[in-house]
């Protein structure tokens, strides 16, 4: 199983100076590279007034990690393309990727929050999902093709390039018909550098709804979940290794290619993590429950029930398989049942939830690394 360490950067309240939090950002990110990590993973949001998902540029942060590491894998989980500028996020991940000798996964979202989304394209405003939808569908087109024809064209809803009948100024260099027409019209374009990885770096997309993972599948995108869970989860991989057997003409087997995340959190004891990891779990869930309601981890067709609504998120969310958190042989069984029941390829540990001291996270990537990762190890060679 491969193993990847996701982080938005949380402060809420802003009681830390932001740079503490990108040299712990950089110390954690060693720490998991030593333990044997496949990737750092990194979340795009804007705008965080609030102390809450604050890195607004998760290709500059990896390209500083890239920097500070050499060998762990540099995950975009994920750039919000809707957002971006079709080619210079084009040029802007290639550039990561040759900085990095091609370390970077590159996963993509549309965005959730009307805040974000409108104040740098209206287009991308979730309020008209199908424009939204229409808009990503586009932009990741023109990344791929950006990345890997030349010259590089495109005739789009959104975007159209290059923009017609304009003259190429560049006339102190002998007429190349690629570029430029006889008339001097610049009629195609050149996205450089290149990707380091052939043909680009492999993509990923994050989601939940179980019509997404198909779609995902039909775009040659690789599925990162969070919030479902038992017989959501299971419907939501069987999705996506359908649409993605038929899509590659081969045979999937269930989970491959998929990735799930969960809050993770390890401590010497069951009492000790809770104590540490139950108040930052209930001020992160309160933050985003606004837009990700409690409805979202239930089962297909399960209901709400009082109870559900009465308890803790701590509680709520443990019943529901959504936690890593307690002591090495908790948080290894509960992996282990997570192979055994989806076969799960890919797992992202989500550890430092908000408020939560750095000190703590990096104690817990010391027992996961130490005591959490070994017991795996010991179960899956006897299994085998």
């Amino acid at each position: 199983m491969k193993l990847g360490f996701f982080s938005v950067m949380q402060n809420p309240g802003h009681q830390l100076p932001y740079r503490r939090l990108l040299t712990d950002l950089v110390e954690e990110t060693r720490a998991v590279e030593e333990a044997g990590y496949h990737a750092v993973w990194l979340g795009e949001h804007h705008f965080g007034g609030e102390g809450f998902d604050i890195i607004p540029n998760p290709i500059t942060i990896a390209a500083n990690l890239a920097a500070e590491t050499s060998r762990i894998r540099l995950g975009l989980a994920a750039v919000i393309v809707t957002q971006w500028h079709p080619l210079r996020i084009a040029e802007d991940i290639a550039l990561l990727d040759q900085l990095s000798e091609g370390r970077v996964e590159c996963g993509v979202g549309r965005g959730i929050f009307p805040r974000e989304l409108t104040n740098f394209n209206l287009n991308a405003d979730r309020r008209d999902g199908e424009k939204n939808w229409r808009l990503f569908v586009e932009t990741v087109q023109i990344m791929k093709k950006a990345w890997t024809e030349d010259p590089f064209r495109w005739e789009g809803e959104f975007y159209s390039y290059p923009h017609p009948g304009v003259q190429d100024s560049h006339a102190w260099y002998p007429r190349n018909p690629d570029w430029r027409s006889e008339s001097g019209e610049y009629i195609g374009m050149s996205i450089q550098p290149k990707p380091f990885q052939k043909p680009h770096p492999p993509l990923w997309n994050v989601v939940d709804k179980t019509p997404g993972f198909a779609v995902a599948a039909e775009m040659g995108l690789k599925p990162i979940t969070w919030l479902r869970a038992r017989e959501g989860l299971k419907e939501a991989f069987a999705t996506y290794q359908e649409a993605a057997s038929r899509v590659q003409g081969r045979q999937l087997r269930f989970g491959e290619e998929c990735a799930l995340m969960r809050n993770t959190f390890v401590a010497e004891t069951m009492e000790e993590a809770r104590r540490i990891a139950e108040p930052a779990l209930n001020t992160l869930c309160s933050y985003i429950g606004g837009v990700r309601a409690r409805s979202i981890y239930l089962d297909p067709g399960e209901p709400l029930t009082d109870e559900a609504k009465g308890q803790s998120w701590f509680d709520f969310l443990m019943e529901r398989e959504h936690l890593l958190i307690g002591d090495p042989q908790f948080v290894a069984e509960k992996i282990l049942r997570l192979k055994r029941d989806y076969n799960l390829e890919y797992l992202l540990t989500f550890m430092g939830l908000p408020g939560m001291d750095h000190q703590d996270v990096m104690r817990s990537i010391q027992l996961f690394a130490e005591r959490v990762m070994p017991l795996i190890e010991e179960k899956e060679s006897v299994a085998g």
